[in-house]
């Protein structure tokens, strides 16, 4: 497979550099097939995880660290929890209706109804753990972008566009690497509308298909810790 030069330039021409560079159609077509098994076994996974959020205007970014949970429950719908331990400690859990936030140390659960933006959902979900080649390609132009190391793993680098306008609406485009021994993604790059700002997702410590309770999935809460709405 053939990689990709990186060089110090802006994210807009490296993306037109790539696709001048074209990588054999066999080659993605491995990778995907790969997926496609992955996914068919894929049941959970722990990890540790670190997300890297950066403000490109103000040239900040910010690190959270911590301990991600996900189980599948039924094809396309999948549960998962991350306990952030790093700098601060707080929770996040994530169903197919509703994302809950924790802030043990305010005694406060935000919970927000993301059943209303099902298709948006639907189309990230297709990104994370369980993810088969065949659901990327149909809803995102898929291109190879060569091999890396992350994580301990070596890795085919993935670029992604969207093919809905409502996604691209929220999301220019992503990078997925995906672990050539697990066939998952072992790092994420979700680039923001505004130019220059993105998320990075690493996994590592991969536990693939592990062993845990449901209620592991659950949100622990301090009695008395106050819920509230910020949609509403």
């Amino acid at each position: 497979m053939r990689a990709v030069l990186l060089l110090p330039v802006p994210p807009s021409l490296l993306l037109a550099a790539a696709l001048l560079v074209p990588a054999p159609a066999d080659s993605l077509a491995a990778v995907l097939g790969e997926m496609d098994k992955a996914a068919a076994a894929f049941r959970s996974l722990t990890a540790r995880v670190r997300v890297v959020r950066y403000t490109h205007i103000v040239r900040d970014e910010t690190v959270d660290e911590g301990l991600i949970w996900v189980k599948r429950l039924r094809p396309r719908v999948s549960r998962l929890k991350i306990e952030f331990t790093s700098p601060d400690r707080y929770f996040v859990a994530l169903t197919d209706k509703k994302a809950e936030v924790y802030r043990p140390r305010i005694a406060v659960v935000e919970e927000y109804d993301i059943s209303r933006f099902r298709n948006l959902a639907d189309q990230l979900w297709m990104l994370s753990f369980g993810a088969s080649g065949r659901d990327l390609t149909s809803r995102y132009t898929v291109r190879p972008a060569g091999e890396e190391k992350v994580a301990g793993h070596a890795a085919v680098r993935l670029e992604l566009l969207p093919k809905s306008a409502e996604l691209l609406q929220h999301i220019p485009r992503l990078e997925m690497w995906i672990s050539t021994e697990l066939w998952q993604p072992v790092q994420q790059k979700i680039y923001e509308i505004t130019a220059g700002d993105y998320r990075l997702y690493t996994y590592s410590d991969v536990k693939w298909n592990a062993a845990f309770p449901d209620s592991q999935l659950e949100l622990q809460t301090a009695p008395g810790a106050k819920r509230i709405y910020p949609q509403k």
